[in-house]
């Protein structure tokens, strides 16, 4: 499993609406920028003992500015980056799936910023290229 691998794919998606990611925490001042963390997953072994396919739940907590249009419109470009992207690869990690819920509100911080927080549901396929088999 190479989490590391995972986690430069998403913030590569996400970096690709043209506004900063990080993980698995926000900066203090930078506004227009997401964070993404991950939760717990279920992991399937395949036939084969080379490849494990998992199903990880991630949050993306987007912080915008005052402006809700601004913010709302940040949230649903990051959300139409992601939503139902398949077969993105790096390394020996497959991104198989990704489904996205809509943006919700979260909250307005101490400087009135806006917060989105998405949540997603990725499925995973890892190879290891390295095993050796005992026949």
């Amino acid at each position: 499993m190479d989490t590391e691998s995972l986690i430069t794919l998403i913030r590569e998606e996400i970096e690709k609406v043209g506004n900063k990611c990080y993980s698995p925490d926000l900066p203090q001042n930078d506004e227009m920028c997401s964070a993404i963390s991950f939760g717990t997953g279920t992991n399937q072994r395949a036939l084969s003992d080379d490849i494990l396919y998992s199903d990880i739940s991630m949050y993306i907590l987007i912080r915008g500015t005052s402006n809700d249009t601004d913010s709302r419109k940040f949230a649903d470009s990051i959300f139409n980056q992601l939503d139902h992207k398949s077969n993105l690869f790096k390394n020996n990690t497959r991104i198989i799936l990704i489904s996205c819920a809509t943006p919700n509100y979260a909250f307005r911080d101490e400087n009135q910023r806006i917060y989105y927080n998405i949540n997603v549901n990725i499925k995973v396929e890892w190879r290891n290229e390295q095993s050796t088999k005992v026949q």
